[in-house]
């Protein structure tokens, strides 16, 4: 006996299982382009806190001066290269709080940071620049003599999942990116 179809009980199963199914593919596919996209993100603020870094140690060697050691330059640096990946630029949190707290007793400024110094709405990155590890010492114009000492720059962001189940369970998260280099010269 040849069968001409699905039998009374079995008409719309098919749609029934996909329906049910779709519910959690899409959970699934949501939850992964949320993760891609922090480590996007994570990655964008690691080379813009890179960059600022780089450009506050140059050395320009025939003037003997450190032309971009300060914090208009460095903070159009790591702005620069925040708005090459469509982040908004960011914000200078100096003069005078120029380095964050850390929660765990670090004295270098690294990660972690007390929950207080990432930004209290999601997807606006906060710029920190710590120069010789001293909190409070800003410079407003090219500094001099800072040759082998340090520069610190801190970018920490609070990132806001774009899945409303993502959002919802688990928050924002917050990260931190931390570029830590010698500046060049005398």
């Amino acid at each position: 006996m040849i069968s001409r179809g699905p039998r009374k009980g079995q008409r719309g199963q098919s749609l029934v299982e996909f329906a049910v199914s779709s519910v959690v593919l899409l959970l699934l596919v949501g939850g992964v382009v949320d993760i891609g996209r922090s480590i996007y993100v994570s990655e964008a603020l690691s080379n813009s806190a890179r960059e600022g870094a780089r450009h506050g140690a140059w050395y320009d060697a025939p003037s003997l001066s450190h032309p971009y050691l300060y914090d208009a330059s460095i903070k159009a640096a790591v702005d620069a290269e925040l708005a090459s990946i469509s982040l908004p630029a960011s914000v200078l949190k100096n003069p005078g709080n120029t380095c964050p707290s850390v929660t765990d007793g670090n004295t270098y400024h690294n990660p972690p940071y007390v929950s207080s110094a990432y930004p209290g709405t999601a997807n606006q990155p906060w710029l920190y620049i710590c120069y010789n590890n001293t909190p409070g010492l800003d410079f407003t114009s090219p500094a001099t003599n800072q040759g082998q000492l340090d520069v610190n720059v801190i970018v920490l962001y609070t990132y806001g999942p774009i899945t409303p189940l993502v959002k919802s369970q688990f928050g924002v998260f917050q990260v931190a990116a931390n570029q830590h280099m010698t500046v060049q010269g005398q």
